[in-house]
């Protein structure tokens, strides 16, 4: 049985820790990013390659590669597929998807959920990915100039809904938990006919706050 952090335990809180100290870093130095772009951007990729390549290498050599769990079908897993995309291409339209779907990472540190300790492979890939996820936007805003448009939520949320659906009847095909649509994080015995809609329309409020978040903090640093 695999032993997983619990909310607040030390571990919890090296997690958060890290993520502050990154964030710090960031923030304290946005006028600079710009400058150091050509080679801050490169860094980034690569290191979220090597994550993927830590996630999926894990899964492989030990031998816990499953279709239910492993697929890039998770969706912090598909944001870091766009974000790599991102890096890589500087397309301004994925941006307000790799922004609003971070949203989902700041969920899972406030209520990790099957998430391996530090020490492990998969723990170095958990904090890793959710490092380069949470503040990969916010490194856009600096180096590239991206901004929020006030409509972008809806397209988040139309292709939020695709994935649910898709993953809602992929699930029990292959004994699936993506999107966390049977093992339920919270209110475990809703049913789906309730808990499926409510997800997103929770997921919409929260891409509702997030974007007065982004909006507030472009006044910040864009007057």
């Amino acid at each position: 049985m695999e032993d997983y952090i619990t909310l607040f335990s030390i571990e919890h809180w090296i997690y958060i820790l890290i993520l502050v100290f990154f964030a710090i870093i960031l923030f304290r130095l946005n006028r600079k990013i710009k400058q150091y772009r050509h080679w801050l951007t490169p860094t980034i990729l690569v290191v979220s390659i090597a994550q993927q390549i830590l996630l999926y290498g894990t899964y492989f050599f030990t031998g816990n590669f499953t279709l239910g769990d492993s697929l890039p079908l998770h969706i912090s897993r598909i944001n870091t597929i766009l974000g790599i995309i991102f890096l890589i291409t500087k397309n301004r339209t994925l941006f307000p998807l790799i922004y609003y779907y971070s949203g989902f990472a700041w969920m899972s540190f406030a209520l990790p959920t099957e998430i391996q300790h530090i020490t492990h492979p998969l723990g170095i890939s958990f904090i890793t990915n959710h490092v380069i996820t949470l503040l990969l936007p916010y490194y856009a805003m600096f180096a590239y100039d991206m901004k929020l448009q006030k409509k972008d939520k809806y397209m988040a949320i139309f292709w939020l809904s695709i994935y649910v659906l898709f993953v809602y009847f992929l699930n029990p095909l292959i004994d699936g938990n993506y999107f966390y649509l049977v093992r339920k994080p919270v209110f475990p015995n809703t049913p789906d006919i309730i808990y499926v809609p409510a997800s997103i329309l929770v997921s919409y409020l929260m891409f509702c706050l997030l974007e007065k978040l982004y909006l507030w903090l472009q006044k910040i640093f864009y007057t």
